[in-house]
């Protein structure tokens, strides 16, 4: 009897946090949508074509079956995609009641992975490995997680740098990394200390945010003339994406291996709009210094294209004869 009650109220517990949407709810949720897509998103005139589609479907009563949050997410989301696809913009559903505090879940511990600067390892002919899952936040622990896992490199003859599961929204960990892989190369008498790397731009092309290396870092470098190896696949994403992208751009720095990457190369913003439903937009892309370009939709292009769980014994490959003494 108690778990047959307790089955019950856990059921009657999932479908409250299905939010019912009556048609006055569905309204305000897809022109709000509709009004921040025209507004926000950094490609004006897809945005435009996607919220003039989705006010038309409301109009004709496309979205008349959609009677909870869930459901109106996953309709809108595809009408959005078929007109403006991108990784940011959808609509989204939340399991949980954005107005209640104290059902939001509680915040990922950053250090819990070491900001995702996972493993090194010295590998064979002292080419050094470093493996990342993703790129955080910048704060006083991962820059100093960073400095001792990049300072564990800086005597390798050549380095491969592991990618492949990396994403995360950390562009200011990546261009911290950079610091310890880049010198100016642009002259032989006026050399910066600080390289600019590369811009997030709105939809106006205003620069809303720059990323430069950074002149002065903790630990040793590994360096800006030794050979870098950079290992890719379609996981790769996000600030990886431009991690990899500068430093492939940048004079050459990087030999990039592996398959294309997600080409996810802008960043998204969030806004709630009822109790369970919050609209997501692409905001910013990212712009290369120097190709004033990204890879948004493509992905990075290797140098060196090879199936993904083949791209280490790659680019070791490459490394070794990289380092071995010219006859």
């Amino acid at each position: 009897m108690i778990v047959a009650t307790l089955m019950v109220a856990a059921g009657l517990h999932a479908q409250a946090l299905d939010e019912a949407l009556d048609a006055p709810a569905r309204a305000h949720v897809v022109n709000e949508y509709a009004r921040r897509l025209s507004g926000q998103h950094v490609d004006a005139l897809r945005a435009k074509a996607a919220a003039d589609d989705i006010r038309q479907r409301l109009a004709r009563g496309e979205y008349d079956q959609q009677t909870t949050a869930r459901a109106l997410a996953v309709r809108v989301t595809r009408d959005v995609a078929a007109i403006a696809p991108d990784k940011h913009t959808y609509l989204e559903y939340l399991p949980y009641d954005m107005s209640d505090p104290l059902q939001r879940p509680q915040p990922v511990v950053q250090s819990a992975d070491n900001f995702g600067l996972r493993k090194f390892e010295t590998l064979g002919e002292n080419i050094g490995y470093l493996h990342i899952t993703r790129l955080a936040p910048l704060d006083r622990a991962s820059i100093d997680a960073a400095a001792r896992f990049m300072a564990q490199a800086a005597d390798c003859a050549a380095l491969v740098i592991d990618l492949r599961e990396a994403g995360g929204d950390g562009q200011d960990m990546a261009a911290l990394l950079s610091s310890y892989l880049l010198v100016d190369k642009r002259s032989y008498i006026f050399a910066d200390k600080q390289i600019h790397l590369h811009d997030q731009i709105d939809r106006d092309g205003k620069v809303v945010a720059e990323y430069w290396t950074t002149a002065e870092v903790a630990g040793r470098r590994f360096g800006g003339v030794k050979p870098l190896y950079l290992l890719v696949g379609e996981r790769t994403s996000a600030a990886a994406e431009g991690f990899a992208y500068d430093l492939q751009q940048y004079v050459k720095r990087a030999v990039v291996v592996g398959v294309p990457t997600a080409g996810d190369a802008r960043v998204g913003g969030k806004q709630r709009v009822s109790r369970h439903l919050q609209t997501s937009m692409a905001v910013t892309r990212h712009s290369n210094v120097i190709t004033r370009a990204n890879w948004e939709g493509g992905g990075v292009q290797p140098d060196y294209v090879t199936a993904a769980d083949q791209a280490l014994s790659a680019a070791l490959s490459l490394a070794q004869v990289a380092i071995r003494p010219k006859k």
